[in-house]
This record gives structure tokens, sequence and C-alpha cells, in this order.
């Protein structure tokens, strides 16, 4: 089931007439999850109670199955649409089948009313959408002109300039289309001309490329021009690197001969020297001993061997033309100058901005780029030409950075001899370095793409052959194709690789990893501590109330499940579990951590100092730098608030935590607080700003939030209301789903001190009441109402 939008409003293979139900699908496809709330401000405006108006139209929209998806306050669509789907084709660059898409402007069929909103963000979204398949169209007709289809090329600039519900062709638009269209004189190239002069724009014809591109090799070409009669010099390297590039570069320079190595019949290579084919190798010689020759040969390896055998000899005798030969192999006989060719360096590329980033510098995908043909499509024929075996080795060798030889070998199936056999006809061929480095890769997997169940198939082999934590995400590209085996073995890979991410401070990108596996017992324990590392503590709980009384014993589990009480502001119980556990390991540190934690909410400072320093002792002995170094900022805290100043007390460890972003943030989030205790507010709010960045790039939503709140609580005390207000709502939005309902309180009640208006917040009301935070939702509504009652407007006396 899918939502159509793109010239029509309707879902495919169902009969579904409630425009504005589908219209608030439509809303959720594009926008994504979205508040109950503001879609009843959005969609009902006027009407007496919107909320109620929301709660009917959703419930028509349950009776699509999977269209709604609802958590809590929030809902969000459960279909794709059709602009989704473009928008994402557009983004893995496939513009063909964006295009294919587009069937008409954006919701062009709504018959009902719509408020001023509602209706705005109809036309914006119409437009941008259109102007993005226009984008398409135009990318596609650039690739067609490339490859010399000029017919195609200017249909597809036509269908982009009169594109249903795009707006008229911007300053940008205009002279790339005007150039397509001028490739076959189409009658709409004219109206584009007028327009572009209307905005005032010079239109210039493209320039037309010569046949052979000449980048770089500047002093090779130097040192090839300046050849004495009567030398020798060979130009060698794998395919692709440029030889006949340079040895044309160097005929346009002005007298010199290209040969081309042609077999067959003696001397024919060497015949287009002489008026009539030479009898003997002689005579042949005779023509080479001219010293105002000079001669360039390609492509040595197809010369016949008669004139191979002359131009050696002429080599030996160093008298006469000058001959620069072009092959792949080293030369056979002594020669005067040898240069090897390999791929362009960034100094040869440094006129063309990007460039050696688009191609790591191998100079037939230099060529490409700047004739504009993608670089897929050029390294495609060449690779589609290997033989099924080799051409599967390169393109595993293609899906990995750097690639594992080891590993391909297993993967391919090879034995060690034809491996390495395989590993030299792709470096010959020019397509890979020695050590198996694919030159552009990118472009070899844009390739496969093509084939996307072939390569998930080669994904999976790589998966299987690598293990570990390097499987990882060749597991994820092969997910469709596991079998029974696969599952425990990505479970592995998957553990490896998010006890990698929390060691290193992302618990965020822990618990994308960790996603899929929810309901694996042998995973909980990374699980909860990827969603304790973000904040999202009551999740954590229920992962770990869902283990079996064995499982929940563990030392392991045990010191997770004391974390996570404590987060949840349930000392009492995390206390208890926390003193249970003894040793010296690291369900010990943990235990020591929890200590620390509840001390620091009792304000009991020399408590929290003792624990943690404890805790930071048993991190450093088991070997773990980042928690070592986070246990210690929480020492540091402690300290400042007993025997030296905020910028003594973390001066020691703020260097150590550079390595570390998401410990790096929470340091400095409570190095900035002390500042503001201590009325040093100017510093603390760079310090904030900086602090919230790490936390937000590290996926730790919690206290990326806390951050928001502290920064409005600067403002607040500034007397900077409507900034300070704003922030706080920032940070409800961002702890909903958190669990971590003291801190959503402490928002709140900072905000109820500027507004007045709860209302859009009775849930988190509803939330802190469940929780028996019934004395801080008194105080939050007394707060309101007295903000009301100021703001009133005096009675008339």
């Amino acid at each position: 089931m899918r939502l159509r939008t793109l010239g029509g409003l309707s879902v495919e293979g169902v009969t579904f007439r409630r425009e504005k139900v589908l219209l608030l699908l439509a809303y959720l496809c594009i926008e994504g999850p979205q508040a109950r709330r503001r879609l009843a401000e959005l969609f009902w405006p006027d009407a007496a109670n919107p909320m109620n108006s929301l709660a009917q139209h959703l419930v028509h929209l349950r009776s699509l199955p999977g269209a709604l998806i609802e958590d809590g306050n929030r809902v969000a669509s459960g279909v794709p649409c059709d602009a989704g789907v473009m928008r994402a084709a557009i983004r893995e660059g496939r513009h063909a089948d964006a295009v294919s898409e587009y069937r008409g402007a954006y919701l062009d069929a709504l018959t009902i009313p719509l408020g001023p909103d509602l209706e705005e963000w109809v036309y914006e979204t119409r437009e941008a959408l259109a102007r993005e398949a226009r984008g398409a169209l135009i990318t596609l007709a650039g690739h067609a002109a490339a490859h010399g289809h000029a017919a195609q090329a200017s249909d597809l600039a036509a269908r982009a300039l009169l594109l249903d519900g795009a707006p008229p062709a911007d300053e940008l638009e205009l002279p790339r289309l005007w150039h397509l269209l001028s490739l076959t004189a189409h009658p709409l190239a004219a109206q584009v001309e007028r327009e572009a002069r209307d905005l005032g724009l010079t239109l210039h014809a493209a320039p037309t490329p010569p046949t052979t591109l000449f980048v770089g090799r500047h002093a090779q070409l130097d040192v090839l021009s300046h050849l004495p009669p009567g030398q020798v010099a060979w130009i060698s390297g794998h395919a692709g690197m440029g030889k006949t590039a340079l040895l044309d570069a160097l005929t346009r320079t002005g007298g010199w001969t290209a040969l081309h190595g042609r077999g067959g019949a003696p001397y024919s290579t060497l015949d287009p020297l002489f008026r009539s084919p030479p009898s003997s190798p002689a005579a042949a010689l005779h023509g080479l001993r001219d010293a105002h020759l000079r001669l360039g040969v390609d492509d040595w390896d197809s010369v016949d061997a008669a004139s191979q055998a002359v131009i050696e000899a002429a080599a030996r005798h160093r008298t006469g033309a000058a001959i620069v030969i072009a092959a792949r192999l080293h030369p056979p006989f002594e020669v005067d100058v040898h240069l090897q060719l390999d791929v362009l360096g960034p100094d040869d590329l440094r006129d063309h901005p990007g460039l050696y980033d688009l191609t790591e510098g191998h100079p037939t995908l230099v060529a490409a780029a700047l004739r504009g043909q993608p670089l897929d499509v050029r390294q495609g024929a060449r690779v589609r030409a290997l033989p099924a075996q080799v051409r599967d080795t390169y393109l595993m060798l293609a899906l990995q950075d750097p690639p594992d030889l080891r590993a391909t070998r297993k993967a391919s199936g090879l034995s060690a001899d034809t491996f390495a056999l395989t590993l030299s006809h792709l470096t010959q061929e020019g397509l890979t370095a020695e050590g198996g480095h694919v030159y552009a890769a990118a472009a070899a997997r844009e390739l496969l793409e093509q084939v996307p169940v072939h390569a998930k198939l080669l994904h999976l082999k790589l998966a299987r052959a690598l293990g570990g934590m390097r499987a990882w995400p060749h597991y994820v590209a092969a997910r469709d194709l596991w079998e029974d085996v696969d599952e425990d073995a990505a479970a592995r890979a998957a553990g490896l690789r998010a006890a990698e991410d929390l060691r290193r401070g992302f618990p965020g990108r822990a618990l994308e990893v960790l996603a899929a596996f929810g309901d694996r017992a042998d995973l909980a324990v990374p699980h909860v501590w990827a969603l304790v590392g973000v904040g999202r503590y009551a999740e954590a709980l229920h992962r770990l109330d869902a283990l079996d009384d064995r499982a929940a014993a563990a030392p392991a589990v045990q010191a997770a499940r004391a974390t996570v009480l404590v987060r949840l502001g349930r000392d009492a119980e995390a206390l208890d579990l926390a003193q249970l556990i003894s040793g010296s390991g690291p369900e010990a540190a943990q235990a020591a951590s929890v200590l620390a934690h509840a001390a620091r909410s009792r304000e009991d400072w020399p408590g929290a100092r003792h624990h943690s320093q404890i805790a930071a002792d048993l991190w450093r002995l088991q070997g773990e730098e980042q928690q070592y170094v986070a246990e210690l900022g929480l020492v540091a805290w402690a300290r400042s608030y007993l025997d030296v100043t905020p910028d003594e007390a973390f001066q020691d460890v703020l260097p150590m935590a550079e390595r570390f972003e998401n410990v790096r943030g929470a340091i400095v989030l409570n190095y900035a607080k002390r500042l503001v205790e201590v009325g040093e507010l100017g510093r603390s709010v760079t310090l904030m700003e900086q602090a919230g960045r790490d936390l937000e790039r590290a996926g730790n939503t919690l206290a990326h939030a806390q951050t928001v709140i502290n920064r409005g609580v600067l403002l607040h005390l500034q007397g900077h209301l409507p900034e300070a207000a704003a922030l706080y709502r920032e940070a409800i939005e961002l702890l909903r789903g958190t669990g971590s309902v003291r801190t959503m309180g402490m928002a709140l009640s900072n905000l109820s001190e500027i507004e007045g208006d709860l209302s859009a917040f009775e849930d988190v009301l509803g939330l802190l009441l469940r929780a028996e935070q019934t004395d801080l939702v008194m105080q939050i509504r007394r707060s309101a109402r007295l903000v009301q009652r100021a703001q009133a407007p005096a009675s008339p006396s």
C-alpha cells in the first residue's frame, strides 16, 4: 500500500475518498512524526475543539491497515508516499527512478478548503518537489548530452522547463536548459534565451572538449619534448594510466610522428614512415637514422616483431631519431629515459577542485569526469568485460576500505595461486593498486548498485569471511539474504560494533546498530548501556525487565539495572542493588558510580568524590580509558564544591577528555554549571554551547536536553524571557520518550514561570502525576496562574 500525491491524491489499491484524512497522511509522510496538538492547530485552526477534530480523522485513518503509527502524543505515517520515494531516489542518484515517480503537481487535485498555514505548506511543498524533479530531469539531460545523445538531452530539457507544478526556471537553471535545448536547435531554446536576458544573464555556449583530455604530467611532457636525437624514452604503466594521452599531448606540441602498434606483416607498424614497405632490416633501420625524425610509438605489445627488432637496434646505436615508446611492461632493452606512470597526485589536479577526491587521480576517471561522464558508466564497461570470477573479486575489493585480502580470497573461494593471478590481472588492467586498493571505489560501488541482489550476495560472502566487527556493515547490506546460520554471527558482529561505539563515546550509533536485536538476551547489556547513554532510561528498564530470572541475576545485568534505577530517581532500589556487587571488575566500577550518583543527588559531595574516585580507579585497572576519564570528570565536579575553584577542579581532566566526544560534552556541561553558580555567566554560555554540540553529535539526548535547559536558565536570569521559553520548549521535546521525568519537570517548571498557558503540555503534566510528582505539578500550575494574572489586562475603573 502506497500513498499517491503527485498528480492526484489516493491510496494505491484501496478506494478511500476522504480528502482531509489523506491530506493528513500526506503531511505526515513529508514532515515525519508530529505532535497531535501541532496537527490539530494546523489542520483545524478555526474549530471549536481542534483536538476532537483530529481524533475523528485519526479514527478514519486507522481503517487503513498500517497507515498510522501512534506513540503517545505523537503520530506518524506507516506507509510510503510517491513524493518520499522520489526524494529518496534523488538522494541516491537514481534520477530516472525519481522522474518516473513524478506524475504531476503535488496535491493538485485537492477540492477542500484549507486554512492559510496549511495552504501555504501545500504550495511550498508543491514547488519544492517540482523543482527537485526538474533538477533530476536536467541531470538526466546532461548525462545524455555527455554520451552524444543530443536529441534525448533536448527532450529531457524541454520536459524540465515545462514541468507541471514547477515555478519559473531560475538563474542557475536557465543557462543549463538553454545549452541542452540548443544542442538540437529546439524551439524552446529561444524562449529560454529571452527569459535569461530578462534576468540580465549572459549565455555562453559550452566549449567543445578536445578528443584526448590531458591533465597533469606536465613534468613528464617537458622531459619528452626535449628528448635529444638518438635517444629512446620508454613510458610504462598499467592500463588506463594515461600513456596514450601523454603521447597524444607530445604529438600536439609539434614535430612528432605518432605510430600505433600493428601486428601482422613485417614492418607494418613502421610502414607509414616509408614510401614503400622496407625490404630488409637494414632498409628499415636506415629510415630511423634521420636525426630530424621524432617518433612516438604507442602500444609496444601490439607492434609487429620485425618493427620491434629494428627499433631495438636503433636504441643500441644511439644515432638518428628521438623515439618515445609506450607500453604496459618495463623496457626489454636499455633506454635513456624510463617514465613509469601511476595515478595522478593532488598537485597534478590542483586546478580542478574536488577532482582528486572524486577520482583518486586515476587518469581514465579524471578524463571521464572532465568530460562530464558518470564514472560508473566509464568504469562499468571495463569491469563488465572481466571474467565473472575476476569481476566479483574486483567488486568485493571495492566494497571494503581498506580491503582485507585474506578475507576477500576466502569469500571468492579462490586458491592462493588463482587469487594472486587475479590480483595481478586487476593491477595490470589499471583497476587496482598493488595491494588490492580499488581506484575510485565509489564508482565501482555505484556500478554494483545496478545489480542489488548480486551486491547483497557479495556483501554476505564478505561478512562470513571477515567475521567480527568489520563484518557488521556487510551483514546490514545483505540482511535480505541471511540464512539461519547468519543470525547469530550477525548478532555477534553487531555486539562488537556497538561495544566499540560505546567505548568511543557514541551511544546513539550503538543504539542504531542494536535496534534490530531488541529480543536477544545476549545483547541486552550493551543495548541497555546504549539506551542509558542517550538518556532513554524507561526503555532501558523495560529491556531489563524482559529478561528471565537467570539472565537477570548476572552481575553485569544487576550493575546495569542499578544504573538505570538511579538515573530514574529510584535511589533506594539502586543502592540496594549496587551494594550487593563486589570485586574489582567492570560491574564493581559501575556499582561505585551508582553510589556516587546517589551521593550527588543528596549533595553529599565528599561521598560523591569518594565513590567516583573508586570507580575511576577500577576503570583504570580494567584499561577502560574513556570510563576512567568520565569518572575523573565527576571527581572534579565534586571537588569544585569542596576545596578548590571550578577552574582548578577541571583544569587537569579537560585535556584528557578531548578524544571522547560524549565524555567531553558531559564534563564541559558540569564545568559550565559550576561557573554559573559562582557568578561567571559570560564564560559559561560559550562552554554550554560547546557541550551541546558535543552531546548532540554523540547522540546523548538527555545530556543535550540538560544543556538546552541550562542555556535557558541563563537567559531566564538575564531577563530574556522569550528566548528562554523557546529553549525550555526545545528541551521538553528532546526529553519526550527518555523517561527522565525529573528533568522534564524541571524544564516545564521553568517554563511555567514565563508562560501562563501550558495547555500544550498537559501530557507532560500527566506524566509527572503518574510518576507521583504531585507537588511539582502543583508548583508548576501555581506559577502558571500567577503569570496569567500578571499578563491579564487591568479591569476598567
